[in-house]
Formats: C-alpha cells, structure tokens, sequence
C-alpha cells in the first residue's frame, strides 16, 4: 500500500515515533511486502515497539482460539496505542507554553496558555501493555457466544480509527465518533447508528441493504463507498465515491433522494439538497488526516473542529454564521486552524479555555483574562 518506512518524522527532519498506522495494517494482515519489510526492519531496531506488538498478536490469537471469532487487531492496537498516550500525558511533569486567545482577522493578538508536555513512555508502560492489549482485543468481542448484544467502536478526539464488520464491510471512524451495530447485524439485517463521521466501504449483499442511522437521517445503500458526517444541530452530510446511497429524513414522509457516485447530499432541517456530480477526492481527505473544506457550512466545521481538536466553536452573529468556508488543513495546530478560520470569514475569533467565539471584525472581541 505504502512504500514510506514505518516512522513519522518530526520538524528537524528525523524519525520521531512509530507510524502505528502502518503497523496496525501490517499486523492486520494488509499491508504490502514492501510495507511489510519497512515495518519488520523499524520493529528490529526498536524492541520497545516489537514488546507491544507481539502483546497484541498474541492475544488476539488467543482470543480467536478459544471463540469462533476474528479479533480485529487494528482496533486493538489502537486502543492500546491510544490508552497508553493518555497515560503518558498524565505523567508529565514539564509545561510547554502555548499562544492564541484573540485573532483579529486572522491576525492573532496572543495571550499565554499552560499546556503540557508529554514525556517519554518509562519501560514499565511496555511491561503492562500485554494486560491491556487482552482487555482491548477481549473486550471488544466479549459477548461472543452469549446473547446477541449492540457492539460499538468509539474513537477519541483526534483519533482516527478503521474497523472491519462481521460481514466484511470495512469503516473507516473520525475522531471523537461512535459506531454502533445493531445486535443482530448481519443475520437479519445490516444496520448501525453513527454519531460523528464515518466512511462506509459496504460489502455488497443485495438481500441486505446497509442501513446508517443517525439522529435525524437514514442512509441505505446496497454496496457502495460513501462518507457521512453529523452536526450537532442534525444536519447531515453525505459524499458518496462509488455506488448508489439512498439518503431520507428519519421524521419525514417524503421519499428518499437517490445519490449517486460523485453526489453530496446534504439533510437540515428534514430537508434535503443535492450536488450532482461535485464529490472529489478533497472530500473524503479527512480519512488520510486531512480536513478539506469547499463552501462547507459553518455548522459542518463546528463538528470537526470539537472532534478533531475538541474546541466548541460559538458563531453568536447570524450573518457570519450564514458564510462558508474554503480552506485545507492537514497536521495543523488548533491556534492555526482558527487563525485561518477566522482570516477566511473575514471574522475575530477570540478563544476562551476550550471554546472559541467568532465576530465580525471589530466588534470588540477582547482577550480572556
């Protein structure tokens, strides 16, 4: 899939930490032999890595042997990746100071925030990563062999995560979402709520549509490709890359609005429009880490902005909350993404702990104290 070694690098050019993305796929099982060459080669040289990659490995496969189930090791090694960053931010001890409370225009008048800065991991942290490797792969299939039983996948603010369904679709969650399957997915239907974002890879069955609900829309769809994303004021927003979707109002009686590759539908106010034919690949970046945006609604950015960077974004004057925006981040800082939010919007924004309030240009907007 890649031919890049399994590492990120930092600012000064050298590696800086494990591309667990590529070691995820590599222990899933999907990564390619070039991929998988570049991974063997990081784990070799890093036995710390190697320690919690082999923790996974082996419970997973132990997991499998003692039900008839397929651990999907991805999840768990992110679960673990994502448990153990936490982790190591409570540890740290050193402060690191950040900048930007009040952007004029996207010209930021600053003001000091305490952040902290994360430590190293100590070498106990591997020596646990085993017990919490087998609570992330049990946990996850812990219902097997009972009763049917919702399964759900979450992610944290700022994480992406895939996770492959029992019937072999394959979905990919943005951060700060939750995923959750019907208790009898895949025997009498295929159905699963989401709140926050997702891309759907749908395996085709057509004597079972895949059906995703969310707080005020049903997508059905046979076998297709196509992301949704919600707002916390229930609008939904619909791309589809391949295949048909059907996108309806959960509370309307009007009929579903047929999408097709290449379409965006967009739900508010159980209303429906459609863009034919205006889907690119920019619209479905947000799956590569990249958030890219085409006269999207400012209502659409608040969710991302709370899922990506967990700000809450407060646009009190209607004008400017009527404008869109143009604009492309990829491994931003949050003091940047709302310098050029609010350039872009002709706007001050004004940050005050994790909230961010936009006005018009020279309404006053001042500084927290």
């Amino acid at each position: 899939m890649s031919d890049r070694i399994p590492h990120r690098s930092s600012e000064t050019g050298g590696p800086s930490e494990a591309d667990w993305e590529a070691i995820a796929r590599f222990l899933a099982g999907e990564s390619d032999p070039v991929e998988s060459a570049h991974v063997r080669a990081w784990l070799a040289a890093h036995p710390e890595d190697a320690v919690l990659v082999d923790a996974v490995k082996a419970h997973s496969v132990h997991v499998e042997r003692r039900a008839d189930i397929t651990v999907d090791t991805e999840v768990a090694l992110m679960a673990v990746r994502a448990r153990l960053s936490g982790e190591a931010s409570v540890d740290a001890t050193s402060d690191a100071t950040a900048h930007l409370s009040v952007s004029r225009g996207g010209v930021p008048r600053t003001v000091a925030v305490r952040e902290s800065a994360p430590r190293a991991w100590r070498p106990w942290t591997f020596a646990a990563a085993a017990g919490l490797a087998a609570v992330a792969a049990i946990a996850q299939f812990r219902g097997a062999g009972e009763a049917a039983v919702a399964r759900e996948y979450r992610t944290a603010v700022g994480q992406r995560d895939s996770v492959r369904l029992p019937d072999g679709s394959t979905v990919t969650l943005a951060p700060g979402s939750r995923l959750t399957l019907a208790a009898n997915f895949g025997e009498a239907t295929r159905e699963v709520t989401l709140e926050g974002a997702a891309y759907f890879d749908v395996k085709h069955d057509e004597a079972q549509p895949f059906t995703v609900h969310t707080s005020s829309a049903d997508i059905r769809d046979i076998g297709t490709a196509f992301s949704v994303k919600t707002a916390g004021d229930g609008e939904v927003a619909v791309d589809v890359t391949h295949g048909i979707v059907a996108l309806s109002a959960r509370r309307a009686t009007a009929a579903p609005v047929e999408l097709r590759a290449g379409d965006r539908g967009v739900l508010a106010r159980e209303a429906v429009t459609v863009r034919r034919g205006t889907v690119t690949p920019d619209d479905v970046a947000w799956t590569r880490g990249q958030l890219s945006y085409r006269d999207a609604s400012l209502s659409e950015v608040r969710a991302d902005l709370q899922r990506w960077y967990g700000l809450s974004l407060d646009v009190p004057d209607s004008a400017l909350a009527a404008r869109t925006l143009t604009a492309s981040f990829r491994g931003d800082s949050a003091a940047q993404v709302v310098r050029v939010i609010a350039l872009a919007l002709g706007a001050d924004a004004m940050q005050q702990g994790e909230t961010v309030t936009l006005r018009p240009q020279g309404t006053g907007a001042t500084a927290p104290r």
